[in-house]
């Protein structure tokens, strides 16, 4: 199901990033599972974040967060906070590429990272900032019936689709939604 030219549909992983004005970066990654084991095909790791956090709380989203002073990149924040959410061994990690920023209204450009992991890995709840781990296929990700477009936002001069993807309660929402609506949308070509 995955094409095998994905790479080239995404973003570069080293594209140079515009300027986030007043935004800060924050960077996550969307882990795509294609190991034998899956009979509905390749799955992505999401995870829901606990309801005791400040930000975010009970949110469907991809294992990431903010930079901290040792990460080298932007990509190295996105692999640390997966090892430290759901376990993630870096080694087992081919990143394909980039989709694009999202903008968040709480103050964060968030940059996604795509990630084909090479190995049988089970992602598990390595943290207490998340409550647990789904993995919903790309074959239900992609079925019209679990999304939903919910209207349109304007912010900051853009217009956003926002989308809905009803597979949990609560449903898959947001920016997290955003990004993998663009997967999606790059799958399909």
């Amino acid at each position: 199901m995955l094409p095998a030219d994905l790479g080239l549909r995404l973003d570069g992983v080293h594209d140079e990033l515009d300027d986030p004005g007043h935004l800060r970066f924050a960077a996550v990654i969307g882990l795509l599972l294609e190991h034998e084991a899956a009979s509905e095909g390749p799955s992505l790791v999401l995870i829901e974040r606990s309801g005791a956090l400040r930000q975010h709380a009970g949110q469907i989203a991809f294992p990431g967060g903010k930079p901290e002073p040792d990460d080298r990149d932007l990509l190295d924040t996105a692999l640390r906070e997966a090892s430290e959410e759901v376990g993630l061994p870096r080694e087992l990690v081919s990143v394909a590429g980039r989709l694009s920023p999202v903008p968040t209204p709480t103050g964060y450009m968030i940059v996604p990272y795509i990630g084909r992991v090479r190995a049988a890995w089970q992602p598990e709840r390595a943290s207490a900032e998340v409550e647990r781990v789904l993995t919903p296929s790309l074959r239900t990700l992609m079925d019209p019936a679990i999304h939903r477009l919910t209207g349109t936002v304007d912010w900051q001069g853009q217009s956003y689709d926002l989308h809905e993807f009803a597979i949990a309660e609560p449903p898959l929402w947001g920016a997290t939604a955003r990004m993998v609506w663009d997967l999606l949308e790059r799958i399909r070509g």
